[in-house]
């Protein structure tokens, strides 16, 4: 569990289990979420890889992006992935959530200090972080063109290999951009590894289910791991 450093919740990273059977379109995710939650503010994006950051807005369905905001906590915004580091994000004062979908091409681009730059442009001081299950740098094996695309701790080189860490390469971005290091919070759990608990592209392939991981509204009801 990740605790909020004030106590209450934001978000949840959803167990495999409740989206069992829904593969990796957006749309019958978001449909499920409004079946269980009974509710009809649920924004998700079509991802596509890249570092677009969007807010929240009724008249534009499914946008490619891989990040998105609202000014309205009450609103539900979700990320899908199934390896890939899911962010959710969110200030108190003003009252702002975000979420990030942070493959390692969408962090080559430098998309966590994108969205956490975002944030602060409507206002945010007081920004924290929780980063949710990935694949880990235990399983994350990438060629040298990938690892060159980052630099220090976030690349392990072991028995001839190049292993990414997801996680600190989301934190050291979060940290250039002005977010406090506590407020920064790590769900270390390695998509791969923990088959009874997620889905993985690298070890199911292409036919995986995703993991969803939502913050905002009533996130927080649904069966997972506490985010904030």
């Amino acid at each position: 569990m990740v605790s909020g450093i004030e106590g209450h919740m934001h978000g949840v990273f959803c167990t495999r289990e409740f989206t069992a059977g829904v593969m990796g379109e957006p749309r019958p995710v978001r449909e499920l979420v409004r079946r269980v939650t009974l509710r009809g503010n649920i924004y998700l994006l079509t991802q596509v890889h890249g570092d677009r950051i969007v807010k929240a807005c009724d008249d534009t369905d499914l946008p490619e992006a891989d990040g998105i905001i609202s000014d309205n906590p009450d609103d539900m915004l979700g990320i899908l992935t199934a390896d890939c580091l899911p962010v959710l994000a969110w200030s108190d004062d003003p009252p702002l959530i975000g979420a990030m979908h942070a493959g390692w091409r969408s962090l080559a681009k430098g998309i966590i200090a994108k969205g956490v730059r975002r944030m602060q442009s409507l206002g945010a001081r007081d920004i924290r972080l929780s980063l949710g299950p990935a694949i880990g740098p235990c399983c994350f094996e990438v060629g040298l063109d990938v690892a060159a695309e980052f630099q220090g701790a976030t690349v392990r080189h072991e028995h001839g290999g190049h292993f990414l860490d997801l996680w600190e390469i989301a934190a050291s971005q979060a940290l250039a951009a002005g977010v406090a290091p506590h407020a920064v919070r790590s769900v270390r759990l390695c998509t791969m590894c923990q088959a009874d608990l997620f889905f993985s592209y690298r070890r199911e392939g292409y036919a995986t289910g995703r993991n969803i991981s939502l913050i905002g509204g009533s996130a927080c009801s649904l069966p997972g791991l506490r985010a904030g």
